[in-house]
């Protein structure tokens, strides 16, 4: 009896443990304080900095193999996405060691390290490695072993750069085709749901609604974070948001101010020539690196521009050359 009992236990535990990874999905993550004193490696971060970006963080330790297997492919996560509104963030689970230092710089990985943090509604279930992918609206969308959250950071960032399904994941029966609807720029979608909302007595119509604007929601949320930290970005989602729905007279002001900027129009062309790069790269196909120090020296410039706006765009641009970079011929 006693030991099908000590059988049993593990069982419980782990169903409980994915219990609780369930039901994190879908809640708003609460962020750490990523105090200077908690800081091992990497750069450093401010939770307010993060509004906006998706996050990939990893509860990890030096001792445990997985987990530095992982690390290289997060840091190639890091370099493709990173400028797009992106970040991984390790939390360090294990004790200190300085074999710590010795691996992150081996693998020359960027992203910042912490020990010890946690995100209070996805924790650490115990085994390690675990990772915990947060949208841009602040939601958490799904938590795991790494390699099985990496096609999701994909998706992810596709809702950040381009259009999407809003409501796809819903089942609907009476209004199917809508599930096709697209979010992109020129699409009037708020027209396809003004009329849902006067069928009080439907409740398909009526989930349809409560997704759309819940949708709404967290595109104002991500919008405003990109505003702190990429007016380039922000333009174009505020553009994007305002085609699908016209009513919103949000980000006026923000929308206004970046529109004065004669820093911010001269960008945009330096912003085109940096995608240019990057589709050459990810073609496989060498890279200048004449083009590349040539966007690097405008770049340099513009982040030192008096308009806070050029400077934050720039610093987000030259990330994104950055990541270019190892492609490029010496």
């Amino acid at each position: 009896m006693q030991n099908r009992n000590f059988h049993i236990f593990p069982i419980v535990a782990i169903c409980a443990a994915l219990s609780m990874a369930q039901a994190a999905v879908g809640d708003k993550a609460t962020l750490p304080d990523f105090n200077q004193s908690s800081h091992l490696y990497g750069s450093t971060v401010k939770t307010k900095d993060l509004r906006g970006k998706v996050i990939f963080f990893e509860y990890w330790g030096i001792n445990c193999p997985p987990c530095r297997a992982s690390m290289p492919h997060l840091q190639a996560l890091q370099a493709k996405y990173q400028a797009k509104g992106f970040t991984v963030i390790g939390s360090h689970m294990q004790g200190s060691s300085p074999e710590i230092q010795k691996f992150l710089k081996q693998n020359k990985i960027t992203f910042p390290i912490y020990q010890g943090l946690s995100i209070s509604e996805a924790q650490c279930p115990g085994g390690i490695p675990h990772a915990v992918l947060i949208g841009a609206n602040g939601k958490i969308v799904a938590t795991g072993s790494p390699s099985s959250l990496y096609d999701k950071v994909e998706a992810e960032m596709a809702k950040v750069t381009s259009g999407y399904a809003i409501l796809g994941g819903l089942e609907l029966k009476k209004y199917k085709g809508l599930t096709k609807i697209v979010v992109s720029t020129g699409k009037n979608i708020e027209a396809k749901i003004a009329p849902l909302r006067e069928k009080t007595d439907d409740t398909e119509a009526a989930e349809i609604c409560k997704t759309f604007d819940a949708w709404v929601e967290d595109e104002k949320c991500a919008i405003q974070g990109l505003c702190d930290t990429n007016p380039l970005e922000a333009m174009v989602s505020i553009n994007r948001l305002k085609a699908a729905v016209p009513s919103i007279d949000d980000f006026n002001e923000q929308m206004g101010e970046f529109q004065k900027s004669d820093g911010l129009k001269k960008l945009f062309d330096v912003q085109k020539k940096v995608k240019a790069l990057q589709a050459t790269r990810d073609k496989g196909k060498p890279v200048s690196a004449t083009s590349v120090n040539s966007l690097k020296q405008l770049l340099e410039v513009a982040q030192k521009s008096s308009d806070v706006n050029v400077q934050r765009s720039a610093a987000a641009l030259m990330e994104e050359v950055s990541a270019i970079e190892p492609a490029a011929k010496r």
